[in-house]
């Protein structure tokens, strides 16, 4: 048999690198992303139309950045498990040797040997697993990043609105504080009232200053993080019309909705996961106490004879038949245990705790609101007395003033209220809103159908 020549060995070799993948540079442009992000636009609505809640979470899971970071780690889990699937490569060691013996056809020595490992059981089966189910944690993070961008964007929302409410009646609350303020002024100047009453009066005209300027400050950092929701500028939402969100449902009846969140929240599908994983680890680890078998066939051709060596080699496990790395394995999966049970627990507590906020919200919404009808009636009474002669417009001025802060107590409770159902949502990670279940189930769909 003719021995392999150089130029054969050289051929063999360019053939296996010119199938290789090559290495394409992908420079990254930092400085692009605020002019991309200045630029960006919410699509134009028609006039008069306002943006569902539905529209506006179907933008944010479109452009959210936060999204698309975990959209693209589920893609690299994936393409992980993919990888898990090839066997590991196998070691080839190539020999040459030269001796000066006459009595030889050839001075030359050539061989070859190999390594391979036998990549089947349990270890293959366990390296697999535990990539599957990695995509599978990230696919789950996918999901609970587009609920929390789902969450910030309800807050922005309710925030907006109540801020949005408050401005109007704090300027209402300072123009009557203002008018009233004006007129305590000149009475004091005529010596018929006390300097005192004018100077109470100009602190309660500060306090619906600050009122009013906190209200707009909230109206700001509202748009701000609509905006970063959406994925563009503040000066992008601005003028957005938003329209208002449909009723919850009463939290008295939420034992159905509440064993659902303590089975399937995302984090309890994480912390199951979790549990897989240690259970494979252990698998693992039972495996390690056999020995690896690794095949080792060979070609050795001696001076004018071939030869065909082959090898058994066995990767023997430690001295203590890996005892102790199975005893850790096993710890390791009872603490997953415990804490998918913790976890659990808090979805649960973390429901109870949402709807009794929510029910105590709304107690003090109905409170709030049955102080209204008294502030009105006394400003009616006191306008009556005014117009009658009996008083001057100081009263009338207050107890309008008394109305509006009336007003502004209903609004906070209307706005503890809106937030309260945001947190119960939370809570269950579900939407009351039917129109935005399709949308987040959507968003799921498309990134296992299309990675």
């Amino acid at each position: 048999m003719k021995r392999p020549t150089a130029q054969a060995i050289l051929l063999t070799a360019a053939c296996l690198v010119a199938g290789c993948a090559h290495y394409a540079p992908a420079p990254i442009h930092a400085e692009a992303l605020p002019d991309r992000l200045e630029a960006a636009r919410l699509d134009q609505k028609p006039p008069g139309a306002a943006w569902t809640m539905a529209d506006l979470l179907a933008v944010a899971l479109a452009r959210n950045a936060n999204v698309t970071e975990a959209a693209a780690k589920y893609r690299t889990a994936l393409a992980a498990a993919k990888a898990a699937r090839v066997a590991p490569g196998a070691s080839l060691t190539l020999t040459a040797e030269y001796a000066n013996d006459p009595s030889t056809s050839s001075p030359w020595l050539l061989g070859g040997g190999s390594d391979i490992p036998l990549d089947v059981g349990a270890r293959r089966s366990t390296r697999t697993g535990m990539a599957d189910l990695a995509a599978v944690q990230a696919l789950h993070d996918y999901a609970e990043t587009v609920w929390n961008v789902r969450t910030a964007l309800q807050r922005a929302v309710a925030e907006r609105a109540a801020a949005d409410a408050e401005r109007v009646l704090a300027s209402e609350w300072t123009t009557l504080r203002q008018q009233r303020l004006d007129r305590l002024e000149r009475r004091v100047a005529a010596g018929a009232d006390d300097r005192a009453l004018a100077l109470a009066a100009r602190a309660d005209l500060n306090a619906a200053h600050r009122r009013e300027t906190e209200a707009s400050g909230r109206r700001q950092a509202a748009d701000a993080a609509l905006a970063q929701a959406l994925g563009v500028t503040p000066a992008a939402v601005t003028g957005l019309v938003i329209a208002p969100r449909s009723a919850a449902p009463d939290p008295s009846d939420l034992s159905g909705r509440r064993r659902s969140a303590a089975l399937s929240r995302r984090d309890v599908l994480k912390a199951i996961i979790d549990y897989d994983i240690a259970e494979n680890a252990l698998r693992l680890e039972v495996a390690k106490q056999y020995p690896e078998v690794r095949l080792g066939p060979g070609y050795t051709w001696e001076r004018g004879l071939t030869k065909l060596p082959f090898n058994l080699n066995l990767a023997l496990p430690p001295w203590d038949m890996n005892r102790a790395a199975i005893a850790q394995a096993e710890a390791k999966r009872a603490e997953a245990a415990r804490t998918l049970e913790a976890v659990q627990a808090a979805a649960l507590s973390a429901v109870d705790q949402a709807a009794a906020a929510l029910k105590a919200a709304r107690a003090s919404e109905a409170t709030v609101q049955r102080d209204l009808p008294n502030a009105l009636r006394q400003a009616a009474s006191a306008d009556r007395a005014a117009k009658a002669g009996e008083t001057d417009r100081v009263e009338a001025l207050q107890a309008e003033a008394a109305v509006v802060e009336a007003r502004l107590a209903d609004g906070n409770a209307r706005k503890a209220s809106a937030l309260a159902v945001i947190d119960l949502e939370d809570a269950l990670r579900a939407p009351f809103d039917p129109a935005e279940t399709p949308i987040l189930d959507q968003s799921i769909k498309a990134l296992e159908v299309h990675p």
